[in-house]
């Protein structure tokens, strides 16, 4: 999470949807600020917020589910920086690598496997995320796939006389475009069923290529009680981080920095 009280606003940075190219940009550029975790969500924020910061534009990135998974997977096949077997970026030791996410890794590692193979295994349910607890607190919505207009537009918005393009950063290599060579015949009822609802709910499209989509109304009661246990437990049971980022890591190193 970043914070300018030059600008007045706060950004909401959500996993694989560039917040470490936003997070970068707007501390070097734009007086912005670390405030918590690098992922903490604006009711965290309202916590410990003066009540002059409750009036700054909030604003964070929506990104494509599908692209999501897809680079999740990418960045795991190929572990470019090491960061998945370094323990000392583990969650438990004051990192930012979960469990679930060594378990995956793990799984690729060791077999090998193929996209399909790691989205059947471990996408089983509607899927959804943390733009759900988000986006509503939000008063402008970055689309990812228009992430260089709306950008500039935001940071016009708070007052930047001459906005610069965003520098990409943490870029996921190996990515194909067409969503169809991941998503492929094989797994495609898996991906209507896993995510329909969050693609209806936020308007995005299947590939036009696979014609009518039918999402079933179970797929789409299951995600909705989904969403109520996550908003739940964040909510109300998950403790809010305010330690530092451990200092090998992009937010930590920036935390350093104020």
């Amino acid at each position: 999470m970043i914070v300018s009280k030059e600008y007045k606003f706060v950004f909401i940075g959500l996993p694989f949807s560039a917040s470490s190219a936003i997070t970068r940009d707007l501390c070097n550029n734009y007086a912005g600020k670390p405030r918590l975790a690098k992922h903490s969500l604006y009711h965290e924020f309202k916590k410990t917020a003066q009540k002059k910061e409750l009036d700054y534009l909030v604003f964070a990135v929506l990104r494509n589910p599908m692209e999501i998974v897809i680079s999740s997977y990418q960045k795991m096949k190929i572990n470019k920086k090491g960061n998945l077997d370094n323990p000392k970026l583990f969650k438990e030791n004051g990192g930012h690598i979960s469990k679930k996410q060594r378990i995956q890794y793990n799984y690729i590692k060791r077999n090998n496997a193929t996209f399909q193979e790691y989205f059947l295994k471990f996408y089983k349910k509607p899927y959804d995320n943390m733009a759900s607890l988000t986006l509503h607190e939000c008063d402008e919505i970055i689309r990812y796939e228009n992430i260089q207009r709306d950008y500039i537009a935001i940071l016009k918005k708070v007052g930047v006389k001459s906005p610069k393009p965003l520098s990409e950063a943490n870029k996921t290599a190996g990515k194909k475009q067409n969503l169809s060579f991941y998503y492929t015949k094989d797994i495609k009822e898996r991906a209507i069923y896993v995510f329909g609802p969050f693609l209806e709910k936020y308007k995005y499209k299947f590939p036009e290529e696979w014609g009518k989509i039918h999402v079933s109304i179970f797929s789409r009661l299951y995600f909705n009680f989904l969403y109520y246990l996550r908003k739940v437990y964040i909510v109300f049971f998950k403790k809010t981080r305010t330690s530092k980022s451990i200092k090998e890591s992009i937010y930590g190193r920036m935390q350093r920095k104020i």
